[in-house]
C-alpha cells in the first residue's frame, strides 16, 4: 500500500500552505501509519528570531510538524480531502534534541483510533535515526464537530 505524497499532492489534500506547511513529503505506509519528512533549511524564517547565533526549531513548530504529518492518515482518504483537522489535545510531549538549520526531521505517526471524526495518534520523530521528539495527539474533523454545535 506504500505511496509517497510529494509537496504538490499534500497541498491538494490539506489546507496548510507555505511557510506553514511543515512537511515536504509523506509516505502512506498503511491505512494507520505514515512517515513524513520536513527539512528545516537555513532559510526557514524562524531561524532569524529563535535564539540568534544559536538557531533551532522551537517546540511549537515541532508539535505542528508532528500533528500535520499525523493528520495525513485521515486527510489522504478521499472522503476527508481538504477537511479541517483541529488539535484538541497534545499529551506526553517529549523533546530531546535540537533541530538545527538544514536538519531533516523524520516523523512516524500511527493512528490509534478514529470514531465520529475524533482521531487519536501516537507520533515519534527522529533526526538521523536518533530520537528527537514525540507526543500523543487527539484531533477532530471540524466538519464533524460543527454537526454538534
Amino acid at each position: 500500500m506504500s505511496k509517497i505524497l510529494k509537496k504538490d499532492e499534500l497541498l491538494e489534500i490539506q489546507k496548510n500552505v507555505d511557510p506553514f506547511l511543515m512537511m515536504d513529503e509523506v509516505e502512506i505506509v498503511s491505512e494507520n501509519k505514515v512517515v513524513g519528512k520536513k527539512k528545516f533549511d537555513e532559510k526557514f524564517s524562524i531561524f532569524r528570531y529563535h535564539w540568534p547565533g544559536d538557531p533551532n526549531v522551537p517546540a511549537a513548530y515541532q508539535i505542528e510538524t508532528m500533528s500535520q504529518v499525523a493528520s495525513i492518515i485521515i486527510l489522504s482518504r478521499p472522503e476527508h480531502k481538504k477537511s479541517t483537522f483541529l488539535v484538541v489535545a497534545a499529551d506526553k510531549l517529549k523533546f530531546k534534541k535540537k533541530i538545527l538549520p538544514n536538519n531533516t526531521l523524520t516523523v512516524e505517526a500511527n493512528l490509534k483510533s478514529f470514531k465520529r471524526g475524533l482521531a487519536s495518534f501516537e507520533v515519534r520523530a527522529n533526526l538521523d535515526n536518533n530520537f528527537c521528539c514525540s507526543g500523543q495527539f487527539t484531533m477532530i474533523l471540524q466538519e464533524e464537530y460543527n454537526k454538534f454545535l
